[in-house]
């Protein structure tokens, strides 16, 4: 039989080479398929096949932290909950009489109704301490922000699911942030934001219900068009709202108010904003601008000098937005003393007088004098509570018109409600032409504040505000001003008229200018008096 041959010892250890470089190829490429597919889903979204790993981070996955609530956490901490009491570390914190861990950062006699929170609440935070609703965090970035949901989530932030109310832009909480009280507010109508939820969708050419957290950074609303001058005056107000008239705010853009409110979400402060950052502008600006005024007027503190008259603004989590509590209700004052009356009056003539003329650069027009937007702090200063319906003014882009043949505005005669309201429907109408006349409209403040916060006249409470003529008001209580004084009561009531409705040109300012100066000397003898 013949022998079989062997092979030769150098062709063995080279097969045996071979082979274990193929198996060691074949390991590396299992390992780099597994190690690809893993960092896809943490690392990087794809949109239509297009990758997007140069954009946000990825939010996290709130389905997989959402669990049964079972009274406590996996860490056995306590979860937030919209509870009746007010829980800071574990004890009930009734009316600010009860010590918190925390209560030692902050002075025990600050007024939080005119304190600046200065500390800035860490981000880290837990999105299953956080209720669903009415946080909805979950739709981040299609929300406010998330500057408090670290303090909701460990308890310096809480909020009283039992002590709310609706106001006309949606429900209102009460709670505490700290020490301090707080007003936990959706800012818009569930309605209105299932408008911008659904305009998201079809945006971005996807089913109604679709993930807004996803879609909204690959909507009109991330891109730069949408942070245009045209968009903000002419577009905006499509998405959520059935009239420009009803988000006024945006009415009389320039390129330098939207540069500044940009900057304040632009937490780098690089001058770019990522598409999260965009989402929670226009998504706060779209639904109601309110919180993001306040942030601006914030930022217009510290610039610019001027004390605005409007209540701090904490942050927000989610869908809703944090200011402090205001204060008592106007509406509580009208039947206090005389003196206490004419303070207040002064005040809310001061406060005009700050929107038309304290700022270089901003005039704040707001129209909508209802005492309930209006509130006294604890330290007794008036602020205003609601901002949906004012409209900011750059006085720089926005100067009056020189020439006599582009001038819409008559000199020789006097302006007032029903010339108003016509200038009003004309800058609806055309908002690039018209914005340069507010300077002069801005008046018609003091004609509103006299009219429904300060006379007692009833002849003066039955006509419409004067800006949006679809929106007119029951019959208010008695003004600030009544039950005047005998030997005061013709010059109050003589300027109240003029106020409301000049007779000649210039006569409300003048008018306006003597009330003050009335009141302001009515205050000076009754102090006097108390304190001899």
């Amino acid at each position: 039989m013949a022998r079989r041959g062997r092979l030769p010892v150098t062709v063995k250890l080279l097969l045996c080479c071979m082979l274990a470089i193929l198996f060691y190829v074949c390991y590396k490429i299992f390992q780099f398929t597994n190690v690809s597919n893993d960092s896809t889903g943490s690392t990087r979204r794809s949109y239509d096949g297009q990758s997007r790993s140069d954009i946000l981070p990825v939010l996290p996955n709130y389905d997989a932290f959402r669990r049964p609530n079972t009274g406590s956490n996996e860490d056995g901490s306590k979860p937030l909950m919209l509870s009746e009491g007010h829980i800071y570390d574990d004890k009930v914190f009734d009316d600010g009489s009860s010590e918190t861990n925390d209560s030692k950062e902050i002075s025990e006699d600050s007024d939080y109704s005119d304190s600046k929170l200065t500390s800035l609440p860490p981000k880290i935070w837990n999105p299953s301490n956080i209720p669903d609703y009415p946080f909805e965090v979950q739709k981040c970035p299609t929300c406010f922000g998330n500057s408090l949901c670290a303090s909701f989530s460990n308890g310096d932030a809480m909020l009283n699911i039992t002590s709310r109310y609706l106001d006309d832009n949606g429900m209102v909480y009460s709670g505490y942030y700290k020490r301090t009280k707080i007003l936990g507010k959706r800012m818009a109508s569930n309605a209105n934001f299932m408008k911008l939820d659904n305009f998201i969708c079809v945006n971005t050419s996807q089913d109604v219900n679709c993930d807004v957290s996803d879609a909204v950074v690959m909507s009109y609303l991330a891109s730069d068009e949408a942070l245009s001058v045209q968009h903000f005056k002419n577009e905006l107000w499509k998405i959520t709202h059935s009239s420009r008239a009803e988000l006024s705010a945006t009415i009389c853009s320039s390129r330098r108010f939207i540069d500044s409110i940009k900057n304040l979400y632009n937490e780098d402060k690089r001058g770019i904003l990522n598409e999260e950052e965009r989402s929670n502008l226009m998504t706060s600006l779209i639904l109601n601008p309110e919180g993001l005024l306040l942030k601006f007027f914030m930022e217009s503190d510290s610039t610019e000098g001027t004390i605005w008259p409007l209540p701090f603004y904490i942050g927000e989590c989610g869908r809703i937005a944090v200011i402090e509590d205001p204060g008592k209700p106007l509406i509580q004052f009208y039947n206090d003393t005389w003196v206490k009356r004419v303070s207040l009056s002064l005040q809310l003539l001061d406060m005009i007088d700050k929107f038309c003329k304290e700022n270089s650069d901003w005039l704040l027009l707001f129209t909508d004098f209802h005492h309930s937007n209006f509130a006294v702090t604890e330290s007794g200063r008036v602020i205003l509570t609601k901002l949906k319906d004012v409209v900011i003014v750059d006085k720089y882009d926005n100067k009056p018109f020189t020439g006599v043949a582009d001038n819409h505005i008559n000199y020789d005669r006097p302006c007032n409600e029903e010339c108003f309201a016509a200038f009003v429907q004309k800058l609806l109408k055309n908002p690039t032409s018209y914005c340069k006349d507010m300077q002069y409209y801005a008046q018609m403040m003091y004609a509103l504040g006299c009219r429904w916060l300060l006379s007692a006249n009833i002849d003066h409470k039955v006509h419409s505000n004067g800006f949006n003529t679809a929106k007119s008001y029951p019959v208010n209580p008695a003004g600030l001003l009544h039950s005047l004084p005998s030997d005061h009561e013709q010059g109050i009531s003589e300027l109240l008229d003029e106020c409301i409705h000049e007779t000649t040109p210039g006569g409300r300012l003048s008018a306006v200018e003597e009330l003050m100066d009335l009141l302001q000397e009515i205050q000076y003898l009754q102090e006097i008096q108390y304190s001899g």
